[in-house]
């Protein structure tokens, strides 16, 4: 159960990771319209592999599906408003971004399918923060005989707590893409901007993640005095020693070092989340809550299920790689 749960996270951790640099890309492009040869960039950038990074998303469920079955049925029944608005924000950001590359008339190419564009961009990475904030004591535990449609499938993530870590989840996005387009040009004027983007982009994060804080302790949802563990001190202390070393690398043009400090960030905030979600795969608003080992397949089941993903893990990951490196190598020529 532990090595499968080890694989769900790690799926979970790349597609984050990955794919929401690709969403942030959106949340980016709205934000650079006075720039557009770095839109131009960011468009080529995404445009090879953005979506091979559903494959961990896919990864994401299958897991949930086969290792975690009672989970997968609860969380997909009672979140299947916010699931079905992030798979939609996928669905119509992959249209708008071909539509605009492919329409011939450049008022719809520059103008509607743009602001779409933009607009699914965001939607996404909002539902998945108010997905996080449901898990985190908003759903409903036994179901009144009243309850309404709202009560049961809306209220638990339409909260002010599930906005305010949408928010953050997209602001985190936008830094991320921020940081890695920074890598995607070498104009030193194109260089400026992005670095004013990465700091806005990071303010913004830091705010919107006090926001969480002090609105989840408010509603109850987060206790940062109980939480407090020696790891929690350990993640945010490694989150903050990143900013210095970001700035560091950011004024040394190293946009890999970039990269690779960015992504540790996301990892000591992923970290958070996990320790403070664990061992519980959602928190019920009566105090109850659905557990790992609840929710857990068979041991025979798991077996198997870890070793498809270990074989899968070790074909994909560098067919990915690869094909990273093949397009890097291209926009270099």
């Amino acid at each position: 159960m532990i090595l499968t749960l080890a694989f769900l996270l790690t799926a979970l951790t790349a597609y984050v990771l990955f794919g929401g640099a690709d969403f942030g890309g959106g949340v980016l492009e709205a934000t650079l319209r006075r720039h557009p040869r770095l839109q131009d960039t960011l468009q080529r950038a995404m445009g090879p592999v953005w979506e091979a990074n559903h494959v961990w998303l896919i990864a994401v469920v299958v897991i949930l599906f086969v290792g975690f079955p009672v989970a997968y049925a609860r969380l997909m029944t009672q979140l299947f408003v916010p699931v079905s608005l992030a798979l939609l924000g996928i669905i119509l950001r992959g249209a708008f971004f071909t539509f605009r590359k492919y329409d011939p008339e450049p008022a719809r190419r520059l103008g509607l399918y743009a602001l779409l564009f933009r607009a699914s961009s965001a939607l996404t990475p909002v539902m998945f923060g108010m997905i996080v904030a449901a898990l985190l004591g908003g759903l409903p535990g036994k179901t009144p005989a009243d309850a309404t449609f709202a009560d049961l499938y809306v209220k638990p993530w339409a909260t002010w707590f599930g906005l305010a870590c949408g928010l953050f989840v997209t602001a985190l996005f936008g830094y991320l893409a921020a940081v890695f387009l920074f890598g995607e040009t070498r104009d030193p004027a194109d260089h400026l901007v992005l670095r004013r983007r990465v700091v806005q982009f990071f303010g913004v994060t830091f705010l919107l993640g006090g926001a969480v804080l002090g609105v989840g302790a408010w509603t109850g949802r987060i206790d940062p005095v109980a939480k407090f563990t020696l790891l929690q001190a350990a993640v945010q202390l490694g989150a903050a020693l990143c900013i210095p070393l970001l700035w560091r690398a950011m004024n040394a043009r190293r946009p890999w070092r970039m990269r690779l400090i960015a992504g540790a960030q996301l990892l000591f905030i992923l970290g958070g989340w996990f320790e403070t979600q664990t061992p519980d795969f959602a928190r019920y608003a009566d105090g109850t809550a659905l557990t790992v080992a609840q929710s857990a397949a068979p041991p025979v089941t798991l077996l198997w299920l870890n070793i498809g993903l270990a074989a899968v893990l070790a074909a994909v990951v560098p067919l990915l790689a690869w094909l990273y490196r093949v397009f890097d190598a291209g926009r270099d020529r």
